[in-house]
């Protein structure tokens, strides 16, 4: 059996973390050599990529240029090839074009996955059954695959290895590719007691409950575990919702693999937008664990910026489900705390994006690729430094009977680099404002609520305006952000507020209840500022 747990080296000495994976050298970011399969060590150690040359027939290239974009779990046009490297050749290869977004035509760079055993039992590249040659077209320093899976695996994520490979397709150069290990029988020997459970994948933005593909396993498709796991998602008591949950869900692999995604602004992820997952259902534990995919695009590249909430907006079903629970929200602002402290720290994470830019002369994407990664961990810090409003489920508003509610309090959410500031509510005119001030001029503060809803129609509307001192003066500038879940995916919208706010928009049932933020920031050359926030409501509307 495997160990459990994690020890990790920090400066206040050692952590046991009990994340449900296997073993890691202390202070190390890099996953630890397989138990088993160790013919695949040379591939993933550090050093020169490795070359790759590929032969596919004239008539499979023929075949290979009718494949079009897919979703993983469409069925591919696949050929054979031939394999050669380091002086050893592969026959009888299954290959077919892979990518949906990144997809490219043959006759260009395209993504490929080589099944060495489909056609030949039991033929292995160095051990591994399926490897994957992805063209990083939306990553054009190729660094965010290699360095983000070793994130996972630090924090004890099952999650494929990736290293580097050149590439060459019938003597024509396709240059520098990223290659991933395959969801296979042997990724399952080295992370799990048992390797004969099913392992599915999750469809092209679609959750659980809209079908997955068994890649691995004897059990029927329909299996009770998954149907177990749904029903326990929409149970409506939050308290039996967990304990639900937890009887069919490895929950501590989970909320890490939540938190990474979270950490590293991962928002093509499962927990916020039904995308890049598989789910294995252990038949040592009997429960489900879910492992990421598709990590091109982190740290700012897809859909949220460097000050994503460590508690985001959430798409995928099971995340929503648990983070909706007091128990869930409040064991994952704790898991997160714990893997910011021993996983995401700038200074190992720096060096590391480094070593891995030196082996491809990617010296300037590593620069930036830390640049991103310390101001990722500068916001993190803060907010992690109050975590009580983090670990408290989101309330809903209260709707009187015309419909309107009041947006729960705002509170002072501080960013990386502003000056110490204050909020407090004072009355003025009768009426109950918001004074936000600094100790010197210019004031630059942050503001931020955050309220859940029920399937619906909403509108928000008013006047949403800051003052420089009493109402009616001169106004003051305001930046306004929502954060919400769209009903096919989640939009991170940045829109200037002031007079005349009005934005319509509908929860869906699918995504309900729905989590949303406000964030307001405000600046001004004076040091104290006034706002009214009762002047933006929130209308519920029929139909």
């Amino acid at each position: 059996m495997r160990s459990n747990r994690l020890l990790y080296a920090t400066s206040i000495g050692l952590i046991l973390v009990s994340v449900g994976a296997e073993r890691l050298p202390p202070g190390s970011l890099r996953a630890a050599p397989p138990a088993q399969g160790r013919g695949s060590d040379d591939v993933f150690a550090d050093g020169d990529p490795i070359r790759i040359a590929i032969e596919i027939s004239p008539a499979g290239i023929g075949m290979l240029a009718r494949a079009r974009p897919t979703t993983d779990s469409e069925a591919k046009i696949e050929t054979e090839a031939t394999i050669a490297e380091a002086g050893r050749t592969y026959t009888t290869v299954a290959v077919h074009l892979k990518g949906f977004s990144s997809f490219q035509p043959i006759g260009a760079t395209p993504s490929l996955t080589l099944n060495f055993d489909k056609l030949v039992p039991k033929q292995t590249f160095h051990g591994l059954e399926k490897i994957s040659l992805n063209n990083s077209l939306q990553d054009d320093t190729r660094l965010n695959e290699v360095f983000s899976r070793e994130v996972f695996a630090a924090a004890g994520v099952p999650v494929p290895r990736a290293t580097y490979a050149l590439v060459t397709l019938n003597g024509r150069e396709l240059g520098l590719y990223v290659l991933t290990e395959g969801f296979d029988k042997r990724f399952l020997e080295r992370h799990f007691a048992r390797s004969d459970g099913n392992l599915y994948e999750g469809g092209f933005l679609t959750d659980i409950t809209q079908g997955l593909q068994l890649l691995n396993g004897k059990n029927p498709a329909e299996d009770p575990a998954v149907a177990r796991l749904i029903r326990a998602a929409d149970e409506p008591d939050p308290e039996i919702r967990f304990r639900a949950l937890a009887a069919v869900l490895d929950v501590d692999r989970f909320l890490s693999m939540v938190a990474i995604e979270t950490m590293l602004c991962h928002s093509d992820s499962y927990s916020m937008n039904r995308n890049n997952y598989r789910i294995y259902h252990d038949p040592a534990t009997d429960r489900i664990v879910f492992m990421p995919h598709g990590m091109d695009r982190v740290l700012g590249m897809h859909r949220s910026e460097l000050d994503l909430s460590l508690v985001p907006p959430r798409l995928g079903l099971i995340a929503r489900a648990l983070l909706s629970t007091a128990e869930g929200r409040r064991r994952y602002v704790e898991r997160a705390g714990v893997l910011f402290n021993t996983v995401f720290q700038p200074d190992t994470l720096c060096r590391r994006a480094r070593e891995i830019g030196g082996r491809i002369d990617a010296a300037r994407g590593a620069g930036e690729l830390c640049a991103k990664v310390s101001t990722r961990a500068a916001d993190l810090a803060f907010q992690l430094a109050d975590p009580v409003e983090l670990r408290q489920v989101t309330p809903a508003p209260a709707f009187d009977p015309s419909g309107t509610a009041r947006l729960p309090a705002w509170r002072l959410a501080p960013k990386p680099g502003q000056p110490p500031a204050s909020a407090s509510l004072e009355n003025q005119a009768g009426q109950q404002v918001l004074h936000v001030n600094t100790p010197a001029a210019p004031l630059v503060a942050s503001l931020r609520t955050r309220f859940a809803l029920p399937a619906g129609r909403y509108q928000l509307s008013g006047q949403f305006v800051a003052f420089g001192s009493a109402q009616g003066s001169t106004p003051v500038g305001l930046s306004c952000v929502m954060v919400r879940i769209a009903p096919s995916r989640w939009d991170y919208d940045r829109r200037p507020w002031g007079r005349d706010v009005n934005y319509a928009f509908q929860v869906s049932s699918s995504v309900s209840p729905e989590e949303i933020e406000l964030k307001c920031d405000v600046s001004t050359q004076a040091s104290d500022v006034w706002i009214d926030p009762s002047s933006l409501t929130l209308a519920r509307l029929g139909g």
